[in-house]
């Protein structure tokens, strides 16, 4: 990424899939000196790519390779897509991702070019919230000899673990895509657990996780020492099984923020049973930090109203959160009805173009709602 102006030389082509980016040439972070190429989303999350076309022939064996980075919920990809002559996509081939919260990585991977492929480039992508870096970046391609190989059949996608029956019942997460995801980002939870108390925990989903890139995050909670442990895609299976696993143990947090329970809707579970999962979660911080305080949010407004199924859903599940407080060890915050118009939409402005994350004002309105709740509880143990 050495060439270029404010943008790596060659790697001009954009594809945005939702959300809005900024890719630039980062002379602050890189690999190798001068400068890497950086996708950053803006507003929320994003998926979007940047690439960059080469010569190729159906058959042909590519070897990728490149060091990518992630910060603030991000995603960095990098990947080979192959077109047809009339630009129809024929095949994504991922070789490695990099998670946030850890540092530099290495990913390489052997690519053979499907048959009928016309055409394909280098894809550095990004998914979610946050910034990607992307350095080193290296094609080496080999000659197919005498005929193209023959296409491998076709691996199905692995299936991950089992739904559990009941959202109270521990369960790993699990990305289709990137197999191994889900335990790295349980294991830098845990390496941070082993360094040391945290007066502040926030646990829970993407929601949770996207208060890494609001700066009331650096310019307030930090200052409490506060750590996010929210993960993309965890319903309350998969917070009760991070817990069982260790990711609190050491960290004696004073106060844990709870947001969780929208993603139990694409898991399966009704109203009901995700009230029961969020119980679940508060007995087992009651086990794990008998010390600590619990802030619990309720779930937030999604989508269009349509048929006002899902603003039943939401209501139903925080007027049972409700009742799980009792004003000393567990505190109810439900600041989702700020979130919509007086017809019951969501407003705009407080949500991402996908209509379930938040945006910059949202979480504007989510600190206002709680930064007086979690000084209350954090002055209560001095």
């Amino acid at each position: 990424m050495t060439d270029g102006k404010d943008v790596p030389e060659h790697w001009t082509n954009q594809w945005i899939g939702h959300g809005k980016i900024k890719v630039m040439r980062d002379k602050a972070t890189y690999r190798s000196a001068p400068a890497s190429l950086a996708i950053e989303a803006l507003d929320g999350p994003a998926h979007a790519q940047v690439s960059q076309f080469f010569e190729v022939k159906g058959g042909q064996r590519v070897k990728l390779s490149g060091w990518l980075r992630a910060d603030g919920g991000a995603n960095a990809m990098l990947a080979v897509q192959s077109f047809s002559a009339d630009w129809k996509g024929i095949e994504l081939k991922v070789v490695g991702n990099a998670l946030t919260g850890f540092d530099w990585r290495r990913v390489e991977g052997d690519v053979v070019v499907p048959a009928g492929v016309a055409r394909a480039a280098v894809v550095l992508m990004l998914q979610g919230p946050g910034i990607a870096w992307f350095d080193d970046v290296s094609l080496d391609g080999s000659d197919p000899g005498a005929g193209a190989e023959p296409q491998a059949a076709a691996r199905p996608k692995p299936s991950g673990p089992p739904k559990p029956k009941h959202s109270c019942d521990p369960a790993e997460g699990f990305y289709p895509d990137y197999p191994h995801a889900w335990r790295q980002i349980v294991d830098g939870q845990l390496k941070r657990a082993k360094e040391g108390p945290a007066a502040v925990v926030f646990l829970g989903d993407s929601l949770t996780l996207g208060w890494n890139e609001q700066p009331h995050w650096k310019e307030h909670y930090l200052k409490f020492g506060t750590v996010n442990f929210g993960v993309g895609g965890d319903g309350t299976p998969q917070v009760l099984w991070r817990i069982d696993h260790g990711i609190l143990d050491g960290l004696n947090p004073r106060v844990v923020v709870l947001c969780i329970g929208i993603n139990n809707l694409w898991l399966g579970y009704d109203a009901a049973d995700t009230v029961k999962g969020v119980e679940a979660v508060l007995q087992r911080l009651n086990e794990r930090c008998p010390g600590a305080k619990v802030l619990l949010l309720g779930n937030t407004h999604f989508f269009d109203k349509g048929d006002g199924k899902s603003r039943r859903r939401v209501r139903d599940i925080n007027a049972a959160l409700a009742k799980l407080a009792d004003g000393r060890r567990v505190n109810f915050v439900n600041f989702s009805e700020r979130l919509l118009t007086d017809n019951d939409e969501l407003k705009p402005e407080m949500y991402a173009s996908d209509k379930l994350h938040l945006s910059a004002e949202a979480y504007a309105v989510w600190a206002k709602a709680i930064d007086p709740v979690l000084e209350e509880l954090l002055n209560d143990h001095k």
